[in-house]
């Protein structure tokens, strides 16, 4: 029987405490910044799946870049606790984008 690959999640301590009774693997991060320092072992084989926070994303994209040929682990933005968002919803624009050689609008522009 093959090993099963974790779930990590990265980010704030309040972003990221409901996801420990889930069984994710948590790792709190003071500073976004902090995440480079944990980055090699999130991608070193044993995570399937890394979710970090907006501020971390941020902190760290050239990193998730360097990894994003690598079959595992997929990584996936979310909101950090407090905010909106933003960071995901533009990410995905910009693979519609180049899927579809054009951007598409949310229709909040049109007035």
């Amino acid at each position: 029987m093959s090993e099963r690959l974790m779930i990590a999640v990265v980010g704030d301590a309040t972003s990221v405490a409901g996801f420990r009774p889930l069984g994710f693997a948590v790792e709190v991060v003071e500073r976004p910044e902090d995440a480079r320092e944990r980055w090699p072992e999130l991608v070193s084989g044993r995570y399937g799946s890394v979710f970090v926070t907006e501020p971390v994303y941020e902190a760290i994209d050239d990193l998730v870049a360097d990894s994003a040929d690598k079959p595992v682990p997929a990584v996936t933005v979310i909101p950090a606790a407090g905010t909106s968002g933003g960071v995901g919803a533009r990410k995905l624009n910009r693979a519609i984008e180049r899927a579809l050689g054009t951007s598409m609008s949310s229709g909040e522009e049109e007035g």
